[in-house]
């Protein structure tokens, strides 16, 4: 059985056997990067001119053993990763993937992560903390219905680009909430959930400042905001809600039903209404799923 440190020394050497020539002349790599909650060994197939990953597709190994080990076929392996490969490298055109970053300004976004979750990430992109979250900055190369392609803005990325943190961010904020703009959906007297309309990195809708006072509005109050994942948010009324039991929900939820890579956090947050701020209600501890309460 081919060990997976082997497995990723031949995808190297032999994936472009299995791509079309005009992916003949481009590099090859294997790169450990960080992405939210975690670390993944991806593949990249990318022209020589580009020094960063930029847009190009992240095919991930663990997930391509895994398919080996399954079948324990190599060549079909090869065949799906260079599958993989060309359609999301069709899927947008040379005009889309504009890679001139000092061109994409209203392009940027924000995204909301955990603090504790993602030290290692934290340490090479600028970032601002909010709270026990922080956000970390996107710049959108390419948009279609069926995916869109974005570059992490690490902290070279930033100077190249010209900007200070603080431009970075309200550039950020701006584009964030005209992009994907919010949606509030009521489920109930008791549950409210907000995201946005591309349903993706919706729990960044808690940073506009317009959207949370509307949901207040909605609400008719303060309330306690539940962060089921990195894609949407929970709200119900602080009159009506039960902190403890929040606070295991929230908990079961991160758990159970939601993978690990889309957690976004172990605490329930406050919004006060009449001063417009969020702030940590509770919290529990994930080693040893302990409820901590004010």
């Amino acid at each position: 059985m081919m060990d997976y440190e082997l497995f990723k020394e031949v995808i190297t050497e032999r994936i472009k056997d299995f791509l079309p020539p005009g992916f003949m002349n481009n590099r090859v790599e294997i790169r450990t990067v960080c992405k939210i909650n975690q670390k993944k060994d991806t593949l990249i197939v990318r022209p020589e001119r580009t020094a960063d990953i930029a847009a190009m597709p992240n095919i991930y190994m663990d997930e391509m053993y895994e398919l080996f080990q399954e079948c324990q076929d190599l060549d079909r392996v090869l065949c799906k990763m260079a599958a993989l490969i060309i359609h999301y490298t069709a899927r947008f055109s040379t005009e889309e993937l504009d890679l001139d970053l000092s061109k994409r300004k209203d392009f940027i976004v924000m995204n909301l992560i955990n603090t504790r979750r993602n030290q290692e990430l934290l340490k090479t992109v600028p970032h601002r903390e909010v709270m026990d979250l922080s956000v970390i900055y996107r710049i959108i190369m390419g948009k279609e219905e069926q995916g869109m392609a974005t570059v992490m803005i690490n902290n070279s990325i930033m100077q190249e680009m010209g900007l200070s943190r603080e431009e970075l961010d309200q550039a950020a904020y701006e584009n964030t909430a005209r992009l994907f703009p919010v949606e509030i959906f009521k489920l109930s007297d008791m549950l409210y959930v907000m995201t946005n309309e591309s349903k993706l990195h919706g729990a960044t809708t808690m940073m506009y400042r317009e959207a949370v006072q509307m949901l207040a509005e909605k609400i008719g109050g303060d309330f306690y905001l539940i962060p089921s994942s990195i894609h949407e948010i929970m709200a119900v009324p602080k009159e009506k809600g039960n902190l403890q039991k929040l606070v295991s929900l929230l908990e079961e939820g991160n758990r159970v039903c939601t993978q690990d890579f889309e957690i976004l956090s172990n605490s329930i947050y406050q919004y006060d209404q009449k001063q417009g701020t969020f702030q940590l209600a509770a919290s529990y501890s994930p080693q040893e799923e302990r409820t901590e309460l004010p």
